[in-house]
């Protein structure tokens, strides 16, 4: 269990864990000299073989409060401390309101140096934090009344503290790893050491990590969890990682950065989130207002761009885009404090909403209902109805890694799908956790320019019913085209999605029955174009010329002279036939029959599975087929064209099988 102080300076909350745990969290010459918390200290008390109890000590001045901001961000408990003969001050309600801000609702409310006045004045102000207390998700908070210095209450709180740290569930190690760094050093002999708390997954000695947002990799070259060596660090333990790396040195990583799974580097500027303004503001936040934004040990200056409306007033929440001034890492559920532009007092904090938001279109309509759908939402903390005015507990982070609920909201409100990679990115899934977050919602995956796309059943429905609309409008419009091609219907359709999509919907209505296709084109069953009669006669010898069995196929005027046919009237008819889906335009002059298109696009497929990575150049091609050089990379280019290779600088490779993109008609009407 992690333990955090918090409160006014002064009020013993260093004191308070030394008694606890005989370790001085001041650390620093400075603040053994001024007898002042600056900066954040820690110690460890050992419960048995498997508990151990983590003190995060803060420091209590209203100048250090983005130092204690850097060490709340995860912890599992909130020691409020309050000195009897001072009572509740700036910083008590400051911390009080910060923590209410982050979600955190375990507490134990301490009376300190109770020694130095009177029982009467230790209960009022015992009275004073309950009511303090009262307005936030920590109501009805256990207080205790102790004395660091006598020892009075001190085992009382032991106790307790004990019997919380051995009835707390593990918190669950869903999720990739995530680490945001509180402390950074070089120890010798080891290297860089960087300390933290562990927010989600689970990291194991020599695993390959991303330093965030600077991109750097780091190799885990040894692990201390809760102050012991371990194999692993998990989520809710603070460790301590040494890390290695070609660029991992001295001044590499600092305060704020994080160190997470390789898929989570996605560096944001751009934050919406829900926030939430405390009712003691003196005036709403309007748009555009300069703040201090802090997220975990992370800080940025940043603006508050108002979404929906043009202010928050005081006590009220609304969505806003946070844009920061450096980038950060940011997951949706994670809990942000914003404090005002001179960095002297707490405004407000919310939940992020979605990470990654868009520099144009922030406050559209759709993109409001998208930020209604993705945010996150689950019952109370406290299973008690808040009282007017204090953040809305119904917006709270669903399960960490399981936001099963928010995808399939997602999945619900747009029609042109929702990416994995965002579904990764934004909440920090694995692969394996988002594949049965999926699958509970029923989604429907679809290829998309190297990723997947993910529909709702209903509106993966009305996707193919909108591609069949679009084919019979296609076939009446233009009755002599043998069909539409997947770039025809992309551009036809009124939603935006990408080639990939398209294929996957085709491929799932031709195999309904419900379109016939031949090659790179596409038709309604019902829909014939035919030759008519004299081209039927003349095609034979016009496929035999075209064919390229003998070499390169002839350009259009060659074949007119070969077969002794007017040019133009060569052109009409190789314009008819590949309306009926007889014959391909490699080039704007030069035409191959459809069953020679499919027998190279064969030899590039076995000559893909001959080299190791799948990967052939031009000339490679160009003896593999036996055809000329100039027709081959004609072909080649036509080949990039129809989908079926992907050129990679002077390489190419094979996207799609031959017998998908050019094979023969196929389904109902053959």
């Amino acid at each position: 269990m992690i333990v955090a102080t918090a409160g006014h300076v002064d009020h013993g909350k260093t004191a308070l864990v030394r008694a606890l745990t005989g370790v001085d969290t001041d650390r620093l010459p400075e603040e053994k000299q001024r007898g002042l918390t600056i900066d954040l200290g820690f110690a460890y008390h050992p419960l048995d073989a498997d508990h151990v109890l983590g003190f995060v000590d803060v420091p209590g001045h209203e100048r250090f409060v983005r130092n204690m901001l850097a060490g709340v961000g995860a912890i599992d408990l909130a020691l409020v401390v309050v000195a009897a003969d001072d009572g509740v001050m700036p910083q008590t309600r400051e911390h009080t309101a910060i923590l209410d801000l982050l979600g955190v609702s375990e507490c134990i409310a301490v009376v300190s140096k109770v020694d130095k006045v009177d029982a009467a004045r230790v209960g009022k102000v015992g009275e004073e934090i309950e009511a303090l207390l009262s307005a936030t998700g920590m109501r009805g908070a256990e207080v205790h009344r102790i004395s660091a210095l006598s020892g009075a209450g001190v085992e009382a709180l032991a106790r307790t503290l004990r019997e919380r740290a051995l009835g707390l569930a593990a918190r669950a190690a869903d999720g990739r790893f995530r680490l945001c760094v509180d402390r950074a050093f070089m120890l010798k002999g080891s290297g860089l050491v960087v300390t933290g708390t562990v927010h989600s997954g689970v990291a194991a000695t020599g695993e390959r990590l991303i330093v965030t947002p600077r991109g750097l990799e780091a190799r885990i070259r040894s692990i201390h969890a809760q102050d012991r060596p371990a194999d692993h660090a998990r989520a809710g333990q603070r460790c301590a990682l040494n890390l290695a790396g070609r660029d991992i040195g001295s001044g590499a990583i600092a305060r704020g950065n994080w160190i997470v799974d390789r898929a989570l580097h996605a560096p944001t500027d751009r934050i919406d989130a829900r926030l939430h303004v405390l009712p003691g503001e003196p005036r709403a936040v309007r748009h555009w207002t300069p703040v201090h934004a802090h997220l975990a040990a992370a800080h940025s200056t940043a603006r508050i761009a108002v979404l929906g409306a043009g202010s928050i007033a005081p006590g009220e929440s609304g969505q806003v885009q946070i844009v920061l001034d450096r980038p950060l890492h940011a997951l949706a559920g994670d809990r942000i404090v914003i404090r005002d532009q001179s960095a002297t007092r707490t405004m407000g904090g919310g939940a992020v909403i979605d990470p990654f938001s868009p520099k144009r279109g922030r406050a559209r309509p759709d993109r409001l209902a998208w930020l209604d759908a993705v945010e996150m939402r689950g019952p109370q903390r406290s299973g008690i109805e808040a009282p007017a005015g204090l953040p809305d507990r119904s917006i709270e982070s669903e399960t960490a890694g399981r936001p099963t609920g928010a995808v399939t909201r997602a999945l619900a409100s747009t029609e042109t799908g929702v990416g994995t990679g965002w579904i990764r990115r934004a909440f920090g899934v694995t692969d394996p956790e988002m594949n049965r977050i999926l699958d509970a919602a029923g989604a429907v995956r679809t290829p998309d320019a190297g990723a997947e796309r993910c529909f709702s059943p209903v509106h993966w429905a009305s996707l193919q019913a909108e591609v069949l609309a679009f084919l019979e409008v296609f076939h009446r419009e233009r009755p002599r085209l043998h069909g539409a091609n997947t770039n025809d219907i992309r551009l036809g359709i009124t939603r935006r999605v990408d080639h990939g999509v398209i294929e996957h919907a085709l491929a799932s209505l031709r195999q309904r029955g419900t379109i016939v296709r031949r090659g790179v084109t596409v038709r309604l069953p019902e829909h014939r174009v035919t030759l008519g009669a004299n081209d039927e006669r003349l095609w034979p010898r016009v496929a035999h010329a075209l064919d390229p069995a003998k070499g390169s196929p002839p350009s259009l005027r060659q074949a007119a002279e070969e077969l002794k046919i007017e040019e133009a009237a060569l052109g009409a008819l190789l314009k008819r036939a590949t309306n009926a889906g007889l014959v391909v335009p490699v080039t704007r002059t030069r035409f191959v029959p459809l069953g020679a298109v499919s027998a190279l696009a064969a030899y590039a497929e076995s000559l893909a599975d001959e080299l190791s990575e799948g990967r052939f150049t031009a000339a490679e091609y160009k003896n593999h087929a036996g055809i000329g050089r100039n027709f081959a990379i004609e072909l080649l280019e036509f080949f990039d064209r129809s989908g079926f290779t992907e050129r990679l600088g002077d390489r190419r490779r094979v996207r799609r099988p031959a017998a998908e993109v050019f094979g023969p008609e196929d389904g109902p009407g053959d």
